[in-house]
């Protein structure tokens, strides 16, 4: 007797439950992996989506092929891919192996997800001596063809003219200075915090770094009327209606710093001010300042652990990325429908520009805008 898709689904694929198979005798499924693999079966959203109506219709007939993610070390990267390209005939299977454990699929929830995190406490030293170290592990990452987001970059270049001035190369004196001598206003920021941090700004400096400050804040802003109004709102009529929020969304504004959100490559993926209110105002419940995205599937997380979700996303994805923009440097890389990214129960849709930054990252919606 074969294993139907439904049985399979309901077995392992429903809860994203580990999965022993054992495959018939000389089945091409044996043939391509042995006699054994350990796998987690692997759905989008629309499969996902049908095989919950199907399992609703019983006796169960459904026969074909089901991807899977294989979790061993035995296979080949071309027998992995075949796993997750082309999947497993259901009629090959001899015996699933599964341990019954409780649920830890949220697929079908509504309810608001948690992280499990390792927060680990860190002091800082004084006088900025932890600028050392992360101008040393900063220079390193640069060495090894690590990409660098604008302000990663900026601080590596500002870095460099603290601690090695004689040592710049003529490439990076040009990113530093224009024609006319002239400082790259991103690097002057990072240098001049390294300096007062580093207790040895002059006061004309002092000075020019509040200057700076003032030009920042007054960016940071506009941008957030920029995107207040996109929201059917402005920084002033908030302020008039809920003070509170204005004055919470402009802290979280200021306080802003761009990340990059892969560890290694050679290509950085990153969200900057304009990423993080483009997908905050639509997506995070705490942003939201009336009902004009209401029409929008907001992320069951709680605000403090959007960044988190971001960065097991893009790390999912980042090999594939890295191969792209080596092939494709002009071209946007995006992962939609069909391809959308699956990571703890929802499935994401999300664009990164030529340049590394994220600018469209969401939710998608579920069948009837409910869960199932």
């Amino acid at each position: 007797m074969n294993y139907s898709l439904e049985e399979i689904y309901c077995l392992v694929g429903k809860e994203d439950k580990t999965a022993g198979l054992t495959f018939k005798n000389k089945s091409e499924a044996f043939e391509n992996y042995g006699s054994f693999i350990t796998v987690v079966f692997i759905y989008t959203q629309n499969e996902r989506e049908e095989m919950d109506k199907l399992i609703k219709v019983t006796p169960f007939s459904k026969e074909g092929r089901v991807k899977a993610k294989y979790l061993g070390t035995d296979l080949s990267s071309e027998k992995i891919k075949l796993l997750l390209n082309e999947g497993i005939n259901s009629g090959d299977i001899a015996e699933i192996l599964y341990f019954n454990a409780p649920t830890k699929n949220t697929f079908h929830s509504i309810d608001k997800r948690e992280l499990r995190k390792i927060e680990i406490p860190m002091k800082t030293l004084p006088k900025g001596r932890d600028l050392d170290w992360m101008y040393g592990f900063s220079k390193k990452l640069a060495n090894e063809g690590v990409g660098q987001s604008p302000k990663e970059r900026a601080f590596y270049l500002a870095g460099m003219l603290y601690y090695e001035h004689d040592n710049l190369s003529k490439e990076e004196r040009q990113e530093i200075y224009d024609t006319s001598g002239a400082i790259d206003i991103l690097v002057e920021w990072e240098f001049l915090q390294m300096k007062y941090l580093r207790e040895e700004i002059s006061d004309d400096e002092k000075k020019r770094l509040a200057e700076l400050y003032t030009q920042k804040k007054s960016e940071s802003v506009e941008i957030l009327d920029k995107y207040l109004k996109q929201a059917g709102s402005s920084l002033k009529k908030l302020a008039t209606e809920n003070i509170e929020q204005a004055a919470d969304l402009f802290m979280k504004v200021m306080h802003f710093k761009e990340r990059r959100l892969n560890v290694m490559g050679k290509y950085p993926i990153y969200i900057d001010m304009e990423s993080y209110l483009h997908i905050y105002m639509r997506h995070v419940e705490e942003f939201q300042v009336n009902k004009h995205f209401e029409h929008k599937d907001n992320f069951q997380w709680d605000e403090k652990d959007v960044f988190s979700v971001l960065e097991h996303v893009i790390d999912s994805i980042d090999k594939e990325y890295q191969e792209y923009r080596e092939q494709n440097p002009e071209q946007r890389f995006s992962k939609y429908g069909q391809q959308s990214v699956y990571f703890e129960g929802d499935y994401y849709t999300f664009h990164i520009e030529k340049n590394g930054r994220i600018s469209t990252f969401h939710k998608n919606k579920k069948e009837n805008g409910k869960a199932l």
